[in-house]
């Protein structure tokens, strides 16, 4: 017998609840990490509690690092400790389910994405404590190094997942999975406590910053100690940063195995950059800005502190572009054109202008640059968004299938809570390099490293070989930057013998070349040291994400990509698409025969989204959005009205790269019934319009529809407006219709009630030859 729980059950996507604090399962969430070497291993640690009379089951989406590996996962139920193994994703399922049937506590861990999870805990029992315990290894980031800032580490643990943009129905298969409720008044009472460990030669405790949160640092015996003065919510991502030390990243290879059963012989091998070549290219920049609802507000100025400095780092040799997407894609300003000072600062005018609102048609805006290059120039694209898409591969597919040679790809992801299942596959199938940014203040020191990394590569084309490879763990390596090394994994043959990168110098013809000797397995040189840290672990991880690319760019042989997935989690003992992490009691904790209540734990909204912009409809929000035929290098590619509640109107705005729209429709009071109908409905010159018309009505009192009447909508052609707005005998039922008339153009014009001050205005819109109006 299963009761669920109402509140907090997706009903047909996500949306915003009510969380009652005394009801919420996750009581606490602690992570304690240990930073060492370029490495950082990671416990989190989940305490729940079950506050019904009825024995409970969890699902809960949580975040892990996109490009960590999760290698151990333990459940404590009181005094039973549940050890997760790694099975195949189906047979892990199948044993859950009959675990539950026979009343044992059981945890199940599943992956939909890099860096979103599943957790499933059931059975469990009442008034009973319960921890789980997730252990992660990842490597940690490096900033590139500017001519102000110096070369970093930075260490990026995720706390919440966000809000992802599904497009039309059945394009996300496993859309549901994907949503998640949120809390929609800051009622959920868990809290986050780090206890974060610099390890090693490290700089001063007092030289560890972070952009995401208020941090208290102190020396310890083992390096320096981060902690918070008290708990955080749940709602960003966490970013230590600290200088690195010089001889941190010297070339050289760190060597280490695997997880028990794993007897193979693994490396990460860290290189360079040598001095920047005299000779160099002149670049086409194309920057691709992210203008969706999910980026409204802050994310949105993230973006376009960004972009300016990525605009002021160009140099009169370069070209630039702009191209803005939301539900279609429009040019901010001209096509492809010379960086000079009177370009700039129209683009820069354009920037500030944009909004944002609709959609994340990302797929259609790669498509849109992956153009023609000069035969003298490289091609960088720049991809600013926050990436909180269902459809990554459809993106990543884009780029592994139309990505020409000398071009790259890098992702600048934005705002407190990026989706980095797409930022990293994205620079990584288009061999560029993956930032992340969190504020306006880290948005413009990101953007110069960004721009001092990009604007100069060293070495590209770079391939790995030598008689000391086994195999590399993907054949995609990026280019070696200024001021930014490359680290790949590597798994090593166990008799050694040499191993070599090589590529070819930026701006010339020269070859270049680093060797390192291997040494036997067993032994360790100055150059070669070993480390206890399972790297197969790393070098799976990394193996299964270069497969995922292969799989995205072609789904002929889909089954034997899977198939491979699945053989390489099962060998290196981490999740991954095709396998799962499943703990199970020995002994049954619960009565089978028992009510058991479901509940899906709602989650923190990410700080700084605007739960309007992402879809999220709180306090009788609704957006209602205008879909246009305009080809994707139009100024008025799309318009949109978005209900403001706290007015109650309807604001009428541009899209991207559109003129400034004009006017305020009022809507009805919040209480007010409404409803959608078709009508019929002709113009004043008698003809139909092209597509069936709509038509919103409501009802309200009569002192509200005297307001509502304050304003007319109406409809037409450019040069015949039709007006279609009238107001029911009584005043009580208001209604609005809308036609496209036979020239693709709908008008709207708004007039004063003040006899004294009579004013008109109209504007003009293309539109598609059928309305679409569509509810966000």
């Amino acid at each position: 017998m299963t009761i669920h729980e109402p509140e907090l059950t997706t009903r047909g996507g996500p949306a915003l609840v009510s969380v009652d604090g005394r009801t919420y399962p996750l009581e606490s969430v602690r992570l304690t990490a240990r930073a060492e070497g370029g490495l950082a291993l990671s416990r989190l640690t989940q305490r729940f509690a079950n506050p019904y009379d009825q024995t409970l089951e969890v699902v809960y989406t949580l975040p892990l690092p996109a490009d960590g590996a999760v290698l151990g996962y333990t459940i404590r139920i009181g005094e039973r400790v549940l050890r997760g193994i790694v099975e195949p994703r189906e047979r892990a399922a199948a044993a859950f389910r009959q675990a539950l049937a026979q009343g044992r506590g059981a945890g199940l861990l599943e992956q939909d994405r890099d860096d979103t999870f599943r957790q499933r805990l059931g059975n469990l029992p009442p008034a009973t404590p319960v921890e789980v315990e997730i252990e992660v290894l990842q490597r940690l980031a490096t900033l590139a190094a500017t001519d102000a800032l110096g070369l970093e580490w930075e260490y990026r643990f995720p706390t919440v997942v966000g809000v992802r943009y599904q497009g039309a129905p059945d394009r996300v298969p496993d859309a549901g999975r994907l949503d998640v409720d949120r809390d929609e008044a800051g009622g959920i009472p868990t809290r986050l406590a780090i206890d974060v460990t610099v390890a090693g030669r490290t700089p001063a405790s007092t030289r560890i910053s972070s952009p995401s949160h208020s941090i208290l640092c102190e020396a310890g015996p083992e390096g320096a100690r981060v902690r918070f003065g008290e708990g955080e919510r749940l709602d960003r991502d966490l970013v230590l940063r600290w200088p690195a030390a010089a001889d941190g990243l010297e070339a050289g290879m760190v060597l280490g195995g695997g997880l028990a059963g794993d007897d193979g012989r693994y490396g990460l091998v860290t290189v360079t950059p040598p001095a920047v070549p005299r000779a160099t290219f002149a670049r086409d920049l194309t920057v691709l800005i992210d203008a969706s609802g999910s980026m409204s507000g802050e994310p949105l100025a993230c973006a376009k502190q960004v972009v300016q400095e990525l605009l002021r780092g160009l140099d009169p040799q370069d070209r630039f572009e702009l191209l803005v997407f939301s539900n279609q894609v429009s040019r901010l300003g001209r096509a492809m054109t010379p960086a000079t000072p009177d370009a700039l600062r129209r683009a820069q005018r354009a920037l500030a202008e944009l909004t944002a609102g609709g959609g994340t048609e990302m797929a259609g805006a790669i498509s849109e640059a992956l153009g023609c290059l000069r035969h003298d120039a490289q091609r960088q694209i720049v991809l600013v968004t926050d990436g909180q898409i269902g459809f990554e591969r459809e993106v990543v597919a884009g780029i592994m299938n139309g990505l020409p040679d000398g071009c790259r790809v890098h992702a600048v992801g934005i705002g407190s809570a990026p989706n980095r299942s797409l930022t990293a596959a994205v620079a990584r199938a288009g061999r560029g390099v993956e930032l992340l940014v969190n504020d306006p203040v880290s948005a413009r020191e990101g953007a110069r490293r960004l721009g001092a990394a990009t604007a100069r590569p060293v070495i590209t084309d770079v391939a790995i070989e030598g008689t000391a490879l086994l195999r590399p763990a993907t054949t995609r390596l990026r280019d070696v930057f200024a001021g930014q090394p490359l680290v790949a994994a590597v798994e090593l043959r166990g008799h050694g013998g040499a191993l070599e990168l090589h590529g070819r110098l930026a701006g010339s013809a020269e070859r270049w070349t680093w060797r390192i000797a291997v040494p036997e397995a067993g032994g360790a040189s100055a150059a070669t040291p070993a480390t206890p840290l399972p790297i197969g672990a790393l070098f799976g991880r990394e193996a299964i994400a270069d497969l995922e690319l292969t799989l995205a760019a072609s789904a002929s042989n889909a089954e034997a990509i899977d198939a491979e997935i699945e053989a390489l989690g099962l060998r290196h003992r981490i999740t991954s698409r095709r396998t799962s992490l499943v703990a199970i009691a020995e002994e049954p904790t619960v009565d089978p025969s028992a009510p058991t209540r479901r509940q899906r734990i709602a989650a923190e909204l990410p700080a700084g989204v605007s739960a309007q912009g992402s879809g999220l409809l709180g306090g009788g929000g609704e957006t209602l959005m205008l879909a246009s035929a305009a080809g994707p290098s139009s100024p008025n590619a799309r318009r949109g009205a978005v209900r403001d509640p706290a007015a109650r109107s309807f604001c009428a705005r541009s899209a991207p790269g559109g003129r400034a729209a004009a006017g305020r429709f009022a809507m009805p009071p919040s209480g007010c019934s409404t409803s959608s109908r078709p009508r019929a409905a002709r113009s004043r010159s008698g003809r139909r319009g092209s597509g069936p018309p709509r038509t919103i009505s409501w009802v309200c009192s009569p002192a509200s529809a005297r307001r509502s009447s304050a304003w007319r909508w109406w409809f037409g052609t450019r040069s015949k407006p039709c007006p279609r707005a009238r107001r029911a005998s009584g005043g009580r039922r208001c209604s609005a219709a809308w036609s496209a008339m036979p020239s693709g153009y709908v008008t709207w014009s708004s007039r004063s009630r003040a006899r004294r001050r009579h004013r008109r205005s109209s504007r003009s819109v293309p539109t598609r030859p059928t309305p679409n109006w569509k509810r966000r």
